[in-house]
């Protein structure tokens, strides 16, 4: 019988919004801080069933039955507890650590391992003394050691392989390295894609990294920000910067603050106003709009005054 460790189960109920998958089967409307709608699992003709966004339950009080989102997929879809969390940890990006005999569940595995590691190799030059000018830089703009450890920032160096030589010594398959977007291959072989860039991991709805946004700290690239491809683990159009830390601040009064890059959202952060994410460019998609919907009912859209951000200002209004 398959076994999924307490830390696993207990960040799959951390992750999992009640709001967004209760919604799935039930017509909910809010009513206060609740939503109501008619209970799947009894006839009846007034809604009696309610769901409490803050508290992560759903209740009916007609027939009493209530739970959190791992329970409410056992009930009405009649599965078990672990193919509950099956379902879940595949909706939120959360590795479940089940073995498969396709060998896909080592393919996920590295391709978030090797994010992990590249975190952990940022951060560790960062805090060194190749670092120490992007930290001056953050410093200029305003940011405190604490914001900077909570978004996990760090320092890509000017090496051409170092991150890959990282990923070798973790005997990363050549299929991960090949799709994890975090090296590029020429002519000459394979190189690491960051150089030279302060570096802004991207997580995914379960906290976990699954893309990098990085800003040119030497005035050389033709792109000031270089962002990751998309992968396997990475869609970018469903996911916004800053979200999986911020969400607890929206869920509060469900208020939302839509910002454009990932600077913008940190020097908000840092002044105070937590409940915030960042599109990580101009335009907000469809799919960011439905993560949205899981945290907050009111949106404020604070885009850059240049005409790209009023553009998308414009379009996402």
């Amino acid at each position: 019988m398959a076994r999924v460790p307490q830390d696993t189960i207990d960040r799959i109920r951390d992750s999992a919004e009640i709001l967004d998958v209760v919604s799935d089967y039930v017509e909910l409307r809010r009513r206060g801080r609740n939503y109501f709608g008619l209970c799947p699992f009894h006839t009846e003709k007034t809604p009696s069933f309610s769901v409490a966004p803050d508290k992560q339950i759903y209740h009916c009080f007609g027939c009493g039955t209530g739970g959190n989102a791992i329970s409410f997929l056992m009930e009405y879809e009649k599965i078990s507890f672990v193919e509950s969390l099956q379902k879940l940890a595949e909706r939120y990006g959360i590795e479940l650590n089940l073995q498969r005999d396709d060998g896909s569940s080592e393919f996920f595995s590295q391709l978030y391992d090797i994010h992990t590691a590249a975190v952990n190799f940022f951060k560790k030059n960062l805090a060194s003394e190749l670092g120490k000018k992007i930290r001056d830089y953050l410093k200029e703009r305003g940011l405190s050691n604490e914001t900077v450890a909570i978004f996990d920032l760090g320092y890509a160096d000017n090496g051409w392989d170092h991150l890959l030589s990282v990923a070798k010594s973790k005997k990363v398959t050549q299929e991960v390295i090949k799709k994890c977007g975090l090296f590029t291959k020429t002519d000459k072989g394979i190189f690491d894609r960051f150089r030279n860039r302060l570096m802004f991991p991207i997580t995914n709805r379960g906290d976990r990294v699954v893309a990098f946004g990085g800003r040119d700290m030497l005035g050389e690239s033709d792109a000031k920000y270089l962002n990751s491809p998309e992968t396997p683990i990475y869609n970018k159009r469903e996911i916004l910067y800053g979200l999986s830390r911020t969400k607890d601040a929206a869920r509060q009064d469900r208020t939302l603050v839509v910002v454009e890059g990932y600077m913008d959202l940190l020097q908000l952060y840092q002044n105070g106003i937590t409940n915030i994410a960042a599109t990580s460019g101009t335009a907000l998609t469809s799919g960011q709009v439905s993560q949205i919907r899981k945290f907050a009912d009111t949106v404020y859209l604070a885009y850059d005054g240049d005409a790209a951000g009023r553009k998308a200002a414009i379009t996402a209004g």
